[in-house]
């Protein structure tokens, strides 16, 4: 919830330096962004060695950015999914330590603009935050949990689009700790077109990547 709440204040914030008229150009759109997201933490976790897989993963729904940052945003939409570990994991010093420092050294070799680092050289709280050259914001906060946020900013809304088709969770996280896949997301189907309830007991769990 906190996560949540933050989110929509970082949507006004981050907007300010996006908040141009007219908007600026985007490659992508709502319904294309959501592989473009999974793909990013695939390409993250890919780089943190002997990862211990993902809690949790969560779909928020998509802000209105017309409603943050004025009418010149009418039918643009800011999206935001996260992965978190478990408790443990997250109080590892694997996690909490090893993989602030891989990511900020990654982000930065990458090309990335690392626009926050407020990680605390004490204890190891705080985040970091980049920009990727396609507007994408990769956010990793470290405080009683360590999660991985992957946020939009503002796009272009797509017309009649509800919600994306399923998209395996990265990172190993299991079909009930997936509210993603229950509430935000099309049911996925099998090859001959019959939906499948990634909830059953006989459906596979997923492999951290």
């Amino acid at each position: 919830m906190l996560l949540a709440l933050f989110s929509v204040f970082m949507l006004a914030v981050q907007g300010c330096s996006m908040d141009q008229d007219p908007p600026p150009e985007r490659d992508f759109d709502e319904a294309a962004a959501y592989p473009l997201m999974e793909q990013a933490v695939l390409d993250t976790i890919a780089g943190l060695p002997d990862f211990p897989g993902f809690k949790t993963r969560t779909y928020y729904s998509p802000e209105d950015c017309e409603e943050a940052l004025g009418e010149q945003y009418k039918g643009w939409v800011s999206l935001e999914i996260a992965y978190t570990f478990d408790g443990p994991d997250s109080e590892s010093e694997l996690v909490r330590t090893t993989y602030t420092d891989l990511l900020r050294e990654q982000w930065t070799a990458a090309g990335y603009d690392l626009h926050q680092d407020s990680i605390d050289s004490a204890t190891g709280r705080g985040s970091l935050e980049a920009k990727r050259q396609d507007g994408i914001n990769l956010w990793w906060a470290v405080s009683g949990s360590v999660s991985l946020a992957v946020q939009t900013g503002c796009i272009p809304a797509t017309e009649g689009f509800d919600k994306p088709d399923y998209l395996p969770p990265a990172g190993g996280v299991l079909p009930e700790n997936d509210q993603a896949a229950q509430n935000r997301m099309n049911p996925p189907e099998d090859s001959t077109g019959e939906v499948i309830d990634p909830f059953a007991s006989g459906s596979a769990s997923p492999s951290v990547d």
